[in-house]
């Protein structure tokens, strides 16, 4: 079975409320790799009391998958189960990020510490699907669901998730539990029991409380999370996701002739908020459609005999 037979992807991302007003980008960023034998996908938030985060976020998710897609390879004849229970292939694949990055930040600059910290304090959570496995893995919170059942990921003590390069620079967060470092394994399961799934950053927490809240200055509700891996149209346009994202987070403002006002309706994620969905391909069954194209044909020639039929005067 090819894996792009099997599913499809969309995802979008939209800088938060907060940011816009404060002139600063979307310190979110997607990445994915979707070849006929897997598929690597990964979200990534910066950090925001960061300078540049959003550039960290971008190069990590880029470098982390492309890293793991290059894993993956290598051990294409190993079972995906016993690879992702294994957490020694995470740990390589770990240190050779971190080193890409090390290698990076030293040649932004001599005080690399200080380009770390600046650039690449950012969280990641991913999917990798393979024939036979699916894994979910993540450093740092954010949110996934498999066939519609949502999980999240953290949230951690005084909002302060492990960030992969602590790895590099230390912290006292990781100092007290090593384990943080480590590429956590949220979910490994059959990936014949994968229908639907989504990855996304902390950010979706706010769109999923949004359910029952109109659009700004419509009537028009919002809608369950679910929308974004069930409806086909997020995956048909590949730009649907992110308008629908955008119009939720575009401020609207309607003038009220009888009061003499302006009403201001704002966007309503106050985060970045981003993520990624994969959505099992629709198989229809070839016998049930030739059947209803052959019981359409058979229709459209008794409405064609109808209408050539002699008019009989009475």
């Amino acid at each position: 079975m090819e894996i792009m037979k099997k599913f499809e992807i969309a995802g979008a991302s939209v800088a938060g409320t907060t940011h816009v007003k404060r002139g600063i980008n979307n310190q979110d960023f997607f990445h994915w790799l979707f070849t006929e034998e897997f598929v690597v996908a990964i979200v990534s938030d910066g950090c925001g009391s960061t300078k540049h985060s959003e550039v960290g976020s971008r190069i990590l998710s880029t470098i982390f998958a492309h890293c793991v897609a290059e894993y993956l390879k290598r051990g294409k004849k190993i079972e995906s189960e016993k690879l992702f229970h294994c957490a020694q292939w995470w740990e390589e694949i770990r240190h050779d990020v971190l080193a890409r990055i090390r290698l990076i930040a030293q040649t932004m600059g001599e005080d690399w510490w200080s380009v770390l910290r600046d650039y690449f304090l950012a969280t990641l959570v991913g999917v990798v699907v393979r024939e036979d496995t699916t894994c979910i893995f993540s450093c740092g919170d954010g949110f996934f669901a498999i066939n519609g059942g949502l999980q999240e990921i953290g949230p951690f003590e005084d909002n302060k998730p492990p960030y992969l390069v602590y790895g590099l620079t230390g912290s006292e967060i990781t100092d007290s539990d090593a384990t943080l470092l480590q590429i956590q394994r949220n979910l490994i399961i059959p990936t014949s029991e994968v229908h639907s799934l989504m990855i996304g950053t902390d950010g979706v927490g706010d769109l999923v409380n949004l359910a029952e809240r109109p659009l700004p200055a419509q009537e028009t509700l919002i809608g369950s999370i679910d929308q974004f891996w069930s409806e086909d149209i997020y995956f048909t346009n590949p730009i649907w996701m992110r308008n629908k994202l955008t119009v939720i987070n575009t401020e609207k403002r309607r003038i009220d002739w009888e009061g003499r006002n302006i009403q201001r309706f704002p966007g309503l994620l106050p985060d970045d908020t981003t993520l990624i969905t994969l959505k099992e391909v629709k198989v229809w069954n070839k016998c049930f459609v030739m059947e209803s194209l052959s019981l359409r044909s058979k229709k459209l020639e008794q409405v064609k005999r109808q209408l050539c039929m002699p008019l009989v005067a009475g």
